[in-house]
């Protein structure tokens, strides 16, 4: 039956065979007062009583480090008290394993606990929640129901707000990391010396232990009646920490000494408590010699370390330039920063001193040539404010010429848009009173239609050459507008292609169309695509005879939203590729051969281009002489949403 633990059903086997090796080990105990010795099978053992190595153990380190607060001396009593009890938990368990010839993990930490309770140390509960695996996986929850360093808390009449069982946590995961051979450390999770039910641990691998706690809380059903507090110890992290802190003083020491400026630990009342090497080459005085002699002496100004106490006592800094006076006599320009300093646990004041001199001195050299050049500046300022003079009388003449240009192309557009607007109106009347002849007519012999056909034609002809002049006129003035409506893309193709097909006929063309399915609906301004489309198909038809022409549309999807693709391919006279460029500016074509051949003013690309850059798209143009063009065109679907996806 165990007596002296408590574990879980399925361990109690196991236990009650290590309780029972326990009990025969501390059963052998020999005590020999006159030799001052206890013995316990074979081993020297000596008693140290309970409270000396808790309440009385922190109230000695409180005393020691009370100039440092009560944090910090809690925070030292735990470090040592964990590191000892821990060294003491992996040599106690060790030696016990050694000698009642323990091989195995478990039957090494089942004896653990018992000859914890037999050492007087505490009695321990095992959770069944516990997975002791020999790996970074291992976890140990447990209590002390009978935890001496709690009990001498309690016995005192002492509560806290941190847990005390210190040596406990450090003892257990001792024993517990010689058994497994794996690092382990304990954490009290909750005390009854801070008021809480149980003196309760956890036991895991460093790397895991946090998260093992954090899950514990995490699964309880109501939170603790107490505020949480522990602490996860690093196994002589006291000594780590001060081993790292000799070894940043080392650091600094050697800083100190080789630092190229000079360094001057300073007292409050101005005396020089150290000095590093370049404080002594600077000065001229040996280290010996600067210790305990006042810095006021190394400075000229009988004001300076009043000045210097006062600003760092004040605003935490200081900075300035003086004069030095070196042992020989000898002076220097020098700059002197200053702040506070801590050194051996008392504030100090550290003054950095840079020799200047040569700064000093071409600082001086730059003046003087800086008031030279100054002096050739101002001779120059009177030929430079001839010189500006001219200048300015240029650029307003250049200005002048500038406004000139922009009023003489107002005025060209304008009196091409009133020009265009007034032909436009005998231009009809001419066109009507022909159609209105023809259709009165009734005796052909008498009239000749044909000649009435080619008065009309030549009227519409100038008419249209009349729109295009107007609409560049409008372009050039910046008066173009688009009217954006959805509009059925098949139905304005067809209507681009019946308007075409005549003339596609007279110079014995074949016309195709290829139109891709889905085409639906656009949302731009149909006025102008048709004229886009219109202008490509009646270049193509005009330079293309006994040839073919293809018309090709359909839609993609690419970078910002949907896209019309309108390509118009003919087999006809093509044009050299240097000369494809020029076709889009106004008033030009292939070359003055063209012109005279096939008639035309060169607007319809022209015009063209600028209404598909007016629909956030695009017109290019591959060709080769004798090979035919391809003029492409580009547009959104949608220009709203084209224009929101730019935006």
């Amino acid at each position: 039956m165990l007596k002296t633990v408590r574990v879980p059903p399925p361990f109690e086997g196991l236990f009650e065979q290590a309780q029972a090796y326990v009990g025969r080990f501390f059963a052998e105990r020999l005590d020999n007062p006159e030799q001052a010795r206890i013995e316990i099978f074979g081993q020297r053992y000596m008693l140290v009583r309970a409270r000396a190595m808790s309440v009385e153990f922190f109230e000695m380190i409180q005393r020691l480090y009370s100039d440092k607060g009560e944090a910090e001396a809690v925070s030292v009593a735990r470090s040592l008290l964990f590191d000892i009890a821990h060294a003491m938990g992996l040599s106690d368990a060790r030696d016990f394993a050694e000698r009642m010839h323990l091989e195995d993990p478990i039957a090494k930490l089942s004896a653990g606990p018992i000859h914890f309770a037999h050492a007087g140390w505490a009695f321990v509960d095992i959770s069944a929640e516990s997975k002791p695996s020999p790996d970074e996986n291992f976890y140990l929850l447990y209590d002390h129901p009978y935890s001496f360093e709690c009990d001498s808390w309690l016995s005192e009449g002492k509560h806290t707000d941190f847990p005390v069982c210190v040596m406990n946590a450090g003892y257990s995961s001792g024993w517990c990391e010689a058994s497994f051979d794996v690092p382990l450390v304990s954490a009290e999770i909750m005390c009854r010396a801070k008021g809480d039910d149980a003196c309760r641990f956890i036991m895991a691998h460093p790397t895991r232990i946090e998260e093992y706690i954090q899950a514990y809380f995490q699964s309880q059903p109501a939170p603790p009646q107490h505020p949480v507090r522990y602490e996860i110890p690093g196994f002589f992290s006291r000594k780590k920490q001060e081993d790292e802190l000799r070894s940043r003083e080392e650091q600094y020491r050697g800083i100190f000494e080789a630092g190229t400026n000079g360094l001057l630990i300073l007292a409050d009342d101005g005396q020089i408590v150290q000095s590093n090497p370049a404080a002594s080459r600077l000065f001229r005085y040996d280290s010996a010699e600067l210790a305990g002699s006042a810095v006021a002496g190394l400075i000229t100004d009988p004001g300076f370390f009043a000045e210097f106490r006062e600003r760092v006592h004040g605003h935490g800094h200081y900075l300035a330039e003086k004069t030095g006076l070196a042992k020989d006599g000898q002076h220097y320009h020098v700059e002197i920063r200053g702040s506070r300093f801590r050194f051996q646990n008392s504030d100090h004041l550290l003054a950095i001193v840079n020799d200047i001199t040569e700064q000093k001195l071409a600082q001086l050299a730059l003046r003087a040539a800086h008031d030279e050049l100054e002096g050739r500046v101002r001779d120059r300022t009177a030929e430079l404010e001839h010189v500006n003079a001219q200048l300015k009388t240029v650029n307003e003449k250049l200005v002048a010429a500038r406004d000139h240009a922009i009023d003489a192309s107002k005025a060209k557009s304008a009196f091409l848009a009133n020009m265009s607007h007034e032909l436009r109106t005998p231009l009809n009347a001419i066109i009507g009173y022909s159609e209105l002849i023809e259709e009165e007519s009734h005796d052909a012999a008498v009239l000749n239609l044909g000649d009435l056909g080619n008065i009309r034609a030549a009227a519409r002809h100038l008419l249209a050459l009349i729109d295009d002049i107007l609409d560049v006129s409008k372009i050039e003035a910046g008066k173009m507008e688009l009217f954006v409506e959805p509009f059925d893309a098949r139905e304005l193709l067809d209507e681009v292609v019946a308007t075409i097909a005549p003339l596609a006929a007279r110079n014995r063309n074949t016309l195709s169309l290829d139109l891709s399915a889905g085409l639906g609906t656009l949302h731009t301004d149909r006025t102008k695509l048709k004229q886009v489309a219109l202008n490509l198909l009646s270049n193509a038809c005009k330079f293309t005879h006994d040839g073919k022409v293809r018309l090709a549309v359909r839609r993609s999807r690419g970078p910002g939203g949907e896209w019309l693709h309108l390509e118009v391919e003919d087999s006809g006279i093509g044009i050299v590729g240097e000369r494809l460029e020029e076709l889009f500016q106004p008033f030009r074509q292939a070359d003055e051969s063209t012109t005279r051949k096939y008639g035309g003013t060169g607007l319809g690309l022209s015009i063209s281009r600028h209404y598909c850059q007016m629909m956030r798209g695009s017109i290019q143009a591959v060709s080769a002489p004798g090979r035919g063009s391809t003029f492409t065109v580009r547009i959104p679907v949608d220009i709203g949403a084209a224009r929101r996806a730019r935006a």
